[in-house]
């Protein structure tokens, strides 16, 4: 599904938030956004048990 989805990375789709986008804008969005998750995660994980990561 993936691979399907960012054939053409250039391809305008709906987007309720910003307006007609491109794939390439969404598939930055959701990169950016687990990144800062994962970063939230480890900041709670450090807090709870102390350990850092590598």
């Amino acid at each position: 599904m993936f691979a399907r989805v960012t054939v053409d990375l250039a391809r305008i789709v709906p987007n309720p938030e910003f307006g007609d986008t491109e794939v390439r804008f969404v598939l930055l969005h959701v990169i950016e956004e687990r990144a800062r998750h994962v970063g939230h995660a480890d900041l709670l994980r450090e807090a709870i048990d102390g350990s850092t990561g590598e």
